[in-house]
């Protein structure tokens, strides 16, 4: 009886033997592996803190690297989800990741002999590690947030207060220039236009200006080429005189001041208007 051979060495059957005891030895192989990393997994879980035993990833590689050579598409989906959950263990989470996402490619959901179950592990997998992810995520992002939101609350808080302090110095020093000598005697010339202003009053008045408002000066005749007699006018309007009173201490005509007032809003503001515009405009300064 001739003895069946092979088609490509012309022998027996021996090779088809050899073929079949190297697919054995090759399936003994992945069992053992998996045993053991199973193995490895329970001894952790019972050790509890105390282990070393799963904070190396040697093991896991060592299995990828195997299967991803020569293993079938289940073998490589449960070769990278068994150093998925290695990586979990030592809370490296991009790379459990990773890993989860190449044990999604590796499986073959075409083939009848496709491990569905194992595959929904390791979506479940995945999506539980996505999760926690966000979940670590948001108490930073809100801290972040948070301490954007006090620095900037904080900022507005400083301006505000120094705004308020600045308000209330200005506020103080007009308050205080209404109550000097220079000041009372102009107010007081108002109620006896009889008496008459002399320049030492002009003098006093002036110096009392660049005490209690140091900047109307410099806001109003910054080159100090102003005649003495608009400056005056200037003075007089800051300190809320009115256009007659001022007529007065001057000694000139209303029709005058009206056309002293208009030419010093286009000379100091460079705007052409109203004397009204103009005796505004110097009141808002400091």
């Amino acid at each position: 009886m001739v003895s069946a051979t092979c088609p490509r060495c012309r022998t027996s059957r021996t090779c088809r033997n050899k073929t079949n005891r190297l697919s054995i030895v090759h399936r003994l192989f992945t069992i053992i592996c998996i045993i053991f990393c199973l193995a490895l997994q329970g001894c952790k879980n019972q050790q509890g803190e105390d282990n070393n035993l799963m904070t190396n990833d040697a093991v896991g590689i060592g299995l990828c690297d195997y299967f991803d050579g020569r293993g079938t598409p289940n073998e490589r989906m449960l070769a990278h989800y068994i150093l998925a959950r290695t990586y979990i263990d030592m809370d490296e989470v991009p790379q459990a990741l990773e890993e989860l996402q190449k044990a999604m490619a590796s499986a073959d959901t075409t083939a009848a002999d496709c491990d569905r179950r194992l595959l929904a592990r390791v979506h479940h997998q995945a999506h539980i590690l996505l999760e926690q992810s966000e979940e670590s995520s948001h108490p930073t992002a809100w801290l972040v947030v948070s301490i954007g939101l006090f620095i900037v609350l904080c900022g507005a808080g400083l301006l505000f207060f120094k705004k308020k302090k600045k308000l209330q110095v200005t506020q103080s020093d007009e308050e205080n220039i209404y109550e000097t000598e220079a000041y009372l005697r102009f107010r007081d010339q108002s109620k006896h236009p009889q008496q008459s202003i002399t320049r030492e009053d002009w003098q006093a008045l002036e110096a009392a200006i660049d005490t209690c408002l140091p900047d109307f000066r410099k806001k109003v005749d910054p080159n100090r080429t102003m005649k003495d007699t608009d400056y005056y006018i200037c003075m007089l309007i800051r300190l809320h005189f009115s256009p007659s009173e001022i007529a007065v201490f001057l000694d000139i005509t209303l029709q005058n001041l009206y056309s002293r007032r208009k030419q010093l809003l286009k000379s100091v503001f460079n705007v052409v208007g109203k004397p009204d515009e103009f005796d505004l405009l110097v009141q808002e300064l400091g």
